[in-house]
């Protein structure tokens, strides 16, 4: 511990090698294999997942914002919905703050299928 006139603070340390860790390594290694689902019948949309997600990587967007899709169930899906829920899975750590958050349990975490 090192000492100031504001009393002990830690040691800050210096003798450390920055590097650059590869994107493929850390989304293997770090991020576990889990996904937010969304039981959509559940939410109510009070966008309390949007308000507290640190990653800001949660949006729940306007249903017509979708205007065309490979699969036709989901812009039928889409066009019936009162909102489209996304979270950007590049940002996302899975760190599950919305999962906690969420007041009707309408969102959960899921295990990704090996």
């Amino acid at each position: 511990m090192g000492l100031t006139d504001q009393g002990l603070h830690p040691e800050i340390y210096d003798d450390y090698k920055i590097e650059t860790v590869d994107p493929s390594w850390l989304q293997e290694r770090v991020k576990p294999k889990r996904h937010i689902g969304l039981t959509p019948e559940l939410c109510i949309l009070c966008r309390a997942c949007e308000d507290v997600c640190p990653w800001e990587c949660i949006w729940m967007l306007a249903p017509d914002i979708i205007t065309d899709a490979e699969n036709p169930e989901v812009l039928t899906l889409a066009q019936s919905s009162s909102a489209t829920f996304i979270i950007d899975d590049n940002e996302c750590t899975r760190c599950a703050i919305c999962v906690e958050r969420c007041p009707s349990d309408a969102l959960w975490l899921g295990r990704v299928e090996q």
